[in-house]
């Protein structure tokens, strides 16, 4: 089985270069330029993410200690790159920013395509489960409009044509529904065969060892 990296957890929103800086001036004041590196590094963010701090601590009369920033930044890439953490982050279906080092790359970018392979199978049920939501909305609301229609022709105010009218709406209703609701047991068939592929993925995927 993989472990779940620290870096898996934490490369969520900072997975791109050119993030702004979200430094306060405490921190900036602290100087741990070594953490701050690290954090990044663990997160996926590019280096010159080094330049965003600065511009946020320059106000505040610091300057970012480069040194220190990249020896903590190296070591958290190091993590970050690990291939565990690169299939996770594929699952999750975050970027990447080509942080690894030549070393670690080629490892990391083959567990992030595995991961990824899951996210867009994954991602592809979610789109299905949400047609069928949306078409079951639309079946609520056609029954609603059908019930409208049924008072509306026992009323005495309608007229021989506002009734011819109101079933012919009816009518046009009732087969859009026929058509909804078969619409949903097919999206609903392609569910189950794209889950039972998910599993099988996951399986296969599963025996690898990162």
């Amino acid at each position: 089985m993989r472990p779940i990296l620290l870096a898996g957890v934490l490369a969520g929103t900072l997975a791109l270069a050119g993030c702004a800086s979200t430094l306060t001036e405490s921190q900036c004041l602290a100087s741990d330029w070594q953490t701050v590196g690290y954090r990044d590094g663990i997160a996926g963010v590019q280096s010159s993410q080094l330049l965003n701090h600065q511009n946020a601590c320059v106000k505040h009369g610091v300057v970012p200690d480069r040194n220190a920033y990249l020896a903590g930044w190296r070591e958290g890439v190091y993590q970050y790159c690990q291939p565990g953490n690169g299939f996770a982050v594929g699952e999750r279906g975050a970027g990447y920013a080509n942080v690894c080092p030549a070393e670690l790359e080629d490892a990391f970018q083959a567990a992030y395509r595995e991961g990824r392979q899951l996210y867009v199978a994954q991602s592809e049920i979610n789109q299905i489960y949400a047609g069928i939501s949306q078409r079951e909305g639309r079946i609520q609301s056609i029954k609603q409009e059908l019930a409208s229609i049924t008072a509306a022709m026992i009323s005495p105010e309608s007229t021989a044509a506002d009734r011819a009218a109101m079933l012919l709406t009816a009518k046009d209703l009732a087969e859009e529904q026929g058509r909804l609701e078969e619409e949903i047991q097919s999206l609903k068939a392609e569910v189950a065969y794209k889950s039972e592929e998910l599993r099988a993925l996951r399986t296969s995927l599963a025996s690898v060892d990162y």
